[in-house]
Order: C-alpha cells, then structure tokens, then sequence
C-alpha cells in the first residue's frame, strides 16, 4: 500500500509539472520569464528580498532555466510609477540568457516613461559604438509575476564588480586590503544627486556628493574610504586649480581621457538630462587616472524630458539637471574642446553613425513588435503623460519614429556645436515656466526647502539634500511686473519672503504687493546660474557659511553675486514636474476676483461667500478633484476637517463659464 502511495503520489506531481509547463508557454518571440515568489508575498520595497523562483521560457533550448531567486524593487523615480522595475539574485551564478557574465545579480528595467521601451538599449549601443571598456548587454524579455503579466522588460547586468573582470572592469578588494598595491583597486563610485540615501557616499570640496559602490558598504573597511575619497578629491582639486589646463599637472594626468572625452560625447548625443546628475567613474589597481563610464539610465534621455523643453538644440552642459560643475569647468579648456570636436568628427564618420542607429532601432522595432503590443495592452498609457514625456504619440510607431528624427537632428546640431568649440556661453535670462523648480546651491548642491515640510506661516528656510517626490523643496515661480519674480512652495503654498540681513528667509502668504516677496533672479556667470536678489532689500539669498551640512539656514546677506567664488549666492533652477492645469472641465476665462474663504487657514470648517447655485471644485496640488459640488446656499459652510493637511484650489464656477479661483490652507 505505500509503494502505492508513493506511486500516486509522483505520478501527480508529474502531472501537475507537466500542467505548469504546459501553462507557462512563450508569449511572443522574446523570451517569457515566469517569477513566483513564495506564497505568492508581494515585491513590495526596494530594501526587502521576497524568495522565489523563475522559469524561463525560449525557442532556444539552450536560454530556457528554472531556478530560486530573490528579488526586489529598485530605482528612484521609477521605483515609484505603475510598472515596476525589479532587482533579481539567482540562487547561483548563471549566464542569464546566454548573456557574458556569469552572475547572480541581474536587472529587470520597466522603461516605463518611456514609450519607445528602447531608448536604454540604444543609449548602449552608443556606449558600444564610442568603445567603452564596459557596456552593459541587454535582453529583451516579456514577464509575468505570480502569474500577473507585467509587459515588456529588458534584462541587463547590475553595474557591479565582479570577478575575471565580468562586469565593471576593475579589480575586487578584499576587507583586508589596506595598504599599497592592492588598496589602490578596483573601485566604482557614482556622482549622484539621491547619494545621502546611500549607506556609504561622501561630499567634494566643490560639493558634488558621490556614493561608493564598490567596495560595498558590509565590505569597506576605513583605509579603502579614505583612499577612494582622496583619489576624486585630488582629480577634482587638479581640475579646479589655476593651471588645471597643463598637460601634466592638471586634470588630465589623473583622468583616461579617452573615457573622459567618449563619456561627454554620449552625454550629449543621448541629449541625457541626467548625465551630471548621476555619473559612475570607476579606478583600476596599480593605475592613478580614474575611467568615466559605464553609460547608465537613459530612459528620459533622447528628447524626453519635459523639464528641458524641446532639447534637440540644447547642449547638456547647460541645460542638464545640476550639478553640471565639472563639465562646465571641463569646457573652459581649450584642449578639450578640440578633443571633443576631433573624437566626434572620428566616431561620426568612422561609426557611419547617424545610419548605423537607425537601422538599430529598426532592428529592435522589429524584434519587439509583437511584445510591445502585449505591454501597452496591459499598460494603455502610450498617449497618456505618467512622468516628465515631452511628446505623446497614440501609436508606438509614432514613438519610434520621433526618436529615429531626433537622432538625424541631433548628429546635425553636434557636428555644428562641436565644430564652433567656442568658450562657454553667459548664462541667458530667466523665463519663469508652468513648472515646480528644485532651488539647488552651487556651493553645496542642495535645495532650499521649508523646515520640517511645515505649512505655517513664518516658517524658517533651510538647505537640505535633494529629495525625490518631496513637495516642500518644490517651488513654483510667478512672474510679476518690472521683471520681478514670486517664488510659491508647492508644500504650503507660501511665497519665500526676506527678513534682513543675516536672518532666516521665511515663508509667508502670498502678497505680491509685499516687497520683500520679491525676488530679482538675474543670471550670473555661466551654466545656468542666477542670484536671488531680494526687492526689498537689495540683499542675497545665500546658503549660510558656504556650508553642505543638511539644515543650513537660508539667509539673506550682502549681494555680491557677480563673483566666481561666491558659490553660496549662486542658484541652479532646476525644472522638476510641470505644472498641472487645475481649472476643472476645460474652464476657458479665469477672473481676477479673489474669493472670499474664511478663515483660511482652515482647519475643521470654511464659509465661502458665494451665491447659491454656482458650481464648486476643490483640487488638490497635483489637480486631483478632492470635491465637486453645486452651492446650495448663499455664503455656504463645507466640512473639510477630513482633508489632509495642505493646499488646496478652490474654483468657482457662474452660468455664463466665468471662474474665480483662490487658494485654500488646510492645517
């Protein structure tokens, strides 16, 4: 009778095997990974790994795999959109899909922002064409996640090092290595604006914060810090020193050039908005110049970042998101400028580029059709704006041939650009636009932002770190008459007001006939910088003692903006998210009329003094429509005690169309 059992019970698990196989089948041409994770428990952070297993499925024999996995979520921004991207570590080293390292470590990247889902793949393709030491390789992949189909995915390396030089090509270090020879490699480390969320990560002198990636933080010991840290010091010091154009005692003694100069090129041919937001730099053992690369994240490059506006003529260098300090230092050697224009003449011509990467688009256009069906059939979003897209097409073919017309003019505008080799140019005049602004320093590269993210008035100011997604370092900018300027925070809805010299800026209530709401910001210098010029004043905004610390307060002080060394006085306006349309069903006329809400603040209760009938829409910040509602009575109570605490946009609404519109502060 057990040998019965045992019999039944096999026979059953074939077949339920066989069932599973027969369900997990390919979905289109490109590989289908089928991940499960332990009782079906949700990937629902970026820190926790959920277990699991994966099966692959592929027309060719030799990709197809099932084994135990971990995995979780990843990325910043995109961490935080609808279709998520994914950290997997297998449970040993694999060659995923016959791809050249043999690794536990693998990304899975949604491409959600962008409606081409390639725009990553063609930026390594610059990076294999420009011969960078490292490129990342890539697969396209469909996916499932207990048993949800995810879309389309592509699967690449996690830029990690890792041994016989399989990935970032430098050297690994052991916890025990602490002096010369092996201390001096390998290392990775990245320029980036998220460092402080990093466990290991230090500041420059010229405040460029940059996280260690390798050696990990569990495996860093103190002298491996030390040295790393003082390696992009030095290199850093060199580039800003009186003479950092000698050949030998400059920057270019401590740099590969080659890297340097292939690293600026693809920043600027992928029109990449966040090349000197985040940058990775790696250093070899036994050799003093540190490598720029490998290329990383551009799925918001190529013309699709709304922040920039229409960026196919717009050079990186000044327009990109800051810190933009060492290239635009890099740009006032002459050495370099010539460089640059003699390399892109070299890889234009040598590469036939402009053809060679429009048939690479073709060739992923092709291969992925039938799989970008499947995803934007279970992602309807290719017409609808779900990040910073600068254009929306109703068809995927649109978007792919937006980006092949991008690539010709982009080529064109280089070869121009690059051939001129001019100095940089002076920063141009500021145009306030419908966007929220991040007010980033120079001197310390972080943000002005309101203490505590407090919504009351007469709230200190203070520099903080760039945060993603938060509100209180967000600022709308209002162009007012003699070319003034009100700057409105999109947390609290109060305007940055001055308060004498040496004082703590506060906010306040809007009132644009309050003087020192009143702000000149006037270009100074190069690259995208201004000063904040206080009307009533006449004083600066400055970071306070030039220092990087988080909680530095934001004072006004004697104006001295038109000095290279004041870098506490110098302000990058950096465009973040636009600006939503909060006039509910398309209103066409807004009057100036100022409604009547009180009191506002507001806690528990408003009175808005309007006449019945009129038709009433509260927003929020973001436009969502919170309330909607006809006024049933003349100056009518509205129970709000259940909103969050925050801004609102009350709009009103007449018979004839008319709308007036106010603010309203909900404490």
């Amino acid at each position: 009778m057990k040998t019965f059992r045992n019999l039944l019970v096999l026979s059953l698990f074939a077949v339920a095997i066989q069932t599973s196989t027969q369900a997990q089948t390919q979905l289109t041409n490109l590989p289908t990974f089928y991940i499960t994770t332990t009782n079906n428990a949700p990937v629902a952070n970026k820190e926790t790994w959920v277990p699991g297993n994966i099966t692959v499925v592929s027309s060719d024999a030799s990709e197809n795999l099932t084994i135990a996995l971990d995995i979780r979520g990843r990325g910043n921004s995109t961490w935080g959109m609808a279709k998520k991207p994914y950290r997997i570590k297998l449970n040993k080293k694999t060659n995923l899909l016959n791809l050249p390292a043999k690794q536990k470590n693998w990304v899975l990247l949604a491409n959600y922002a962008d409606k081409t889902l390639i725009r990553n793949a063609v930026g390594f393709k610059i990076s294999e064409l420009l011969g960078f030491e490292y490129t990342a390789p890539t697969r396209f992949v469909d996916v499932y996640l207990n048993g949800a189909f995810q879309g389309n995915y592509m699967l690449t390396d996690q830029i990690e090092v890792a041994e016989d030089l399989q990935r970032v090509p430098v050297e690994e270090l052991k916890i025990t290595d602490t002096a010369l020879p092996k201390i001096s490699g390998g290392y990775l480390v990245e320029i980036d604006g998220f460092a402080n969320g990093e466990p290991e990560w230090f500041t420059t002198t010229q405040a460029l914060k940059v996280t260690i990636k390798y050696p990990k933080d569990d495996e860093i010991n103190a002298q491996q810090r030390t040295y790393i840290h003082n390696i992009i010091q030095t290199f850093e010091d060199a580039l800003f020193a009186t003479d950092f154009t000698n050949p030998t005692t400059g920057y270019r003694s401590l740099v590969d050039t080659t890297s340097l100069i292939n690293w600026y090129i693809a920043s600027e041919l992928t029109g990449n908005s966040d090349s000197f937001w985040s940058t990775y730099i790696y250093k070899k053992r036994n050799n003093d110049k540190i490598v720029f690369g490998p290329l990383w994240d551009m799925d918001i490059a190529f013309n699709n970042d709304n922040r920039l506006g229409n960026a196919v003529q717009k050079l990186m260098r000044d327009y990109a998101h800051a810190p933009r300090t060492w290239i635009q230092r890099l740009w006032q050697d002459e050495w370099f400028r010539a460089a640059v224009n003699r390399r892109w003449i070299e890889f234009k011509n040598g590469t036939q580029l402009n053809n060679n990467l429009l048939a690479y688009v073709d060739s992923l256009n092709n291969l992925i059709n039938a799989s970008q069906q499947q995803n934007f059939t279970r992602w309807n979003i290719l017409n609808q704006q779900v990040y910073n897209e600068q254009f929306l097409f109703p068809t995927y073919a649109g978007g792919v041939n937006y980006l092949k017309t991008y690539i010709t003019q982009r080529i064109n505008f280089l070869t121009t650009s690059f051939a001129s080799t001019q100095p940089p140019v002076p920063t141009a005049a500021f145009v306030a636009e419908n966007f929220y602004y991040r007010i980033l320093n120079e001197g310390s590269n972080n943000a002005i932002a309101v203490a505590d993210s407090s919504l009351l008035q007469g709230s200190a100011l203070y520099m903080w770190s760039p945060i993603d997604n938060d509100s209180s370092q967000l600022w709308s900018i209002k162009a007012l008459a003699n070319n003034h300027f009100q700057i409105i925070n999109l947390n609290s809805g109060m305007a940055i007001t001055g308060n004498g010299r040496q004082n703590n800026l506060t906010q306040t209530l809007p009132d644009t006939t309050i003087a020192a709401q009143r702000w000149k910001i006037t270009p100074v210098l190069t690259g995208g910088l201004y000063g904040l010029e206080n009307v009533a004043s006449n004083l600066s905004a400055n970071n306070s003692g030039g220092s990087t610390a988080n909680g530095t307060p934001l004072i006004e002080y004697d104006n001295a903006i038109t000095l290279a060394e004041k870098r506490n006085q110098h302000w990058y306006l950096s465009k973040v998210m636009q600006i939503p349309d909060t006039t509910p069903n398309a209103i066409i006329a807004v009057h100036n009329t100022i409604l009547k809400i009180y009191p506002n603040p507001a806690k528990n209760y408003i009175t808005i003094a309007e006449q019945a009938n009129k038709q009433l829409v509260i927003t929020d910040l973001l436009g969502k429509i919170i309330l909607k509602t006809t006024i049933q009575s003349n100056n009518e109570n509205f129970n709000i005690s259940q909103f969050p605490a925050s801004v609102y946009f009350i709009n009103i609404t007449d018979a004839s169309g008319n709308v007036n519109t106010s603010k309203l502060l909900k404490l």
